[in-house]
């Protein structure tokens, strides 16, 4: 059995391994039908040894992850879930520096 390199995990207990954007844009719409503490979501992404992660949350705050050092992690808050699928997209094109400096400037 092999680890996935890109996963979804849900805050309710879902989990989706190989993920393209249909299964984010499923989650999201799931994720704006929960409540506050389970609305969020959160992709993964195995590169080497580490592990990128952006997670989403119903109030549109998204966490970014980019390596085992918290001082890599960046928090921003977006105004549209279009925003953030676009931020996917580049996500899931392992483009992570173009995601932080998305991140960075909200």
């Amino acid at each position: 059995m092999s680890i996935p390199e890109i996963y979804l995990q849900t805050a309710w207990g879902d989990s989706i391994d190989d993920v393209d954007m249909e299964d984010i844009r499923d989650v999201i719409e799931e994720t704006l039908e929960m409540d506050e503490e389970n609305g969020r979501f959160w992709v993964g992404i195995f590169v080497g040894d580490n592990e990128v992660v952006l997670e989403s949350r119903k109030n549109m705050t998204v966490l970014g992850i980019f390596n085992d050092s918290e001082e890599e992690e960046i928090e921003a808050q977006f105004d549209s879930w279009t925003e953030i699928e676009s931020l996917y997209e580049l996500f899931l094109a392992k483009d992570f520096a173009q995601v932080a400096a998305i991140m960075r400037k909200k």
